[in-house]
């Protein structure tokens, strides 16, 4: 089609004396003369010449300005002409000459053999990793592994084995300590045994150098319940908790602060707890209240010694109290000369050796300083060794076991 377009000249490119194949129209004065049928007849020719100039295949893919301009030079008026180009079969678009590029080659081979070549580089490192990992680094866990195990069950057996130690000496503890005497959990401290007041144990601590939050619980509380009773009509009478902790800030407002409130309850916590004093439910206070209201102090019970408390006091009594009798050797001035001698053979053995002068040399100097320091020092050390060696043995006495009071 494209070749026929080709060859098809063009309506505008036509010279005037080319013969065209629709007829000439008649000049309108000879029309006029015809009559008005020779001209209807000449007009509908016209227009099937025109139609059929139109349907050509050679003419329809020209320009539509250039086909009417044609048809208007011919004689043909506008509404003529819109009627035949409506007629005309609706024009498809002119394909344009196929002069496409040529496609690429394919590269699916190519990509084909790439991918080939990774798969097969990725199967031999994966193998190469696979056969040094069971080579090399697998034994090698393995062993690790086991040696991991076999010490952690040493470790365990070692455990085990400490633990039972632990046990058996905890259970010979007992049995070895069950004659020693126990701790009296309500021993006050010695230096406040003696106070009976709580002015003696503010002048106590004053002496000490203590704050009052580093008194004993338990003094306090017996001094407030003694300065209690020497109150006037207290003196039979034990006194409630308020009457009490009264006594206590009366005599140490501290307590009243709020850095002496956690002491406070600190106290209240020994009052109830200690077994020194016993809560008394006093004759006036209804019988649904069941907490003790009156606080009586009994003394703790002195501690009965054990016969091996009672032995080790004795022993170390006769210990202390022990002098040996002084005797004097008939050898003592023996010994000290055979001493004496002893260091003097030891001096000379540390002191360094001095060939004699040769035969027309002077004899260096022998007295200076450095070398009888250190010669006193080498004489001082081989004493010091040697009486180490030879000092008497310090007479025993022996005591027979049975006769240790």
């Amino acid at each position: 089609m494209a070749e026929e377009n080709e060859k098809a000249p063009s309506i505008s490119q036509r010279e005037p004396s080319e013969p065209v194949p629709v007829p000439q129209v008649e000049s309108p004065q000879a029309s006029a003369a015809a009559g008005p049928s020779i001209e209807a007849a000449t007009r509908s020719e016209l227009i099937s010449r025109a139609r059929s100039f139109l349907s050509s295949p050679q003419i329809q893919s020209q320009d539509i300005f250039a086909k009417r301009r044609f048809l208007v030079d011919k004689g043909l008026n506008e509404t003529e002409i819109e009627l035949l180009l409506r007629e005309l079969p609706p024009q498809l678009p002119r394909v344009p000459p196929r002069t496409y590029p040529q496609p690429p080659p394919s590269g699916l081979l190519t990509l084909l053999i790439g991918f080939s070549k990774i798969f097969t580089w990725i199967a031999g490192g994966s193998a190469t990793l696979l056969f040094l990992y069971h080579r090399f680094l697998l034994p090698r866990i393995l062993r690790t592994a086991e040696s991991r195990k076999s010490l952690k069950i040493h470790q365990v057996s070692l455990l085990k084995k400490l633990n039972a130690s632990l046990k058996s000496l905890k259970e010979t503890q007992t049995q070895c300590y069950a004659l020693l005497p126990r701790p009296d959990p309500h021993k006050e401290p010695s230096a406040f045994a003696g106070c009976h007041s709580l002015l003696d144990v503010l002048t106590e601590a004053e002496i000490h150098k203590l704050e009052i939050n580093e008194l004993p619980h338990l003094t306090l509380l017996r001094c407030a319940w003694e300065d209690f009773r020497k109150l006037p009509d207290c003196a039979d009478s034990n006194p409630r908790t308020e009457e009490l902790f009264q006594v206590l800030e009366s005599r140490i407002p501290w307590l009243v602060s709020a850095e002496g409130v956690p002491f406070e309850r600190n106290l209240w916590e020994v009052l109830s707890t200690t077994s020194v004093f016993n809560g008394l439910t006093s004759q006036d206070s209804p019988e649904e209240v069941s907490a003790p209201v009156r606080w009586a102090y009994v003394p703790p019970k002195p501690a009965i010694p054990t016969p091996f408390l009672s032995s080790l006091e004795s022993l170390s009594s006769t210990v202390t109290t022990y002098q040996p009798q002084s005797t004097s050797s008939p050898y003592q001035y023996t010994l000290q000369a055979m001493s004496e001698f002893t260091g003097y053979i030891s001096s000379n053995l540390y002191t360094p050796y001095r060939p004699p002068p040769l035969p027309g040399t002077t004899a260096p100097s022998i007295g200076e300083p450095a070398d009888e320091l250190k010669k006193e020092i080498r004489a001082l050390k081989g004493l010091v060794l040697n009486r180490r060696s030879f000092m008497p043995t310090i007479p025993r006495v022996n005591i027979p076991f049975g006769q240790v009071p």
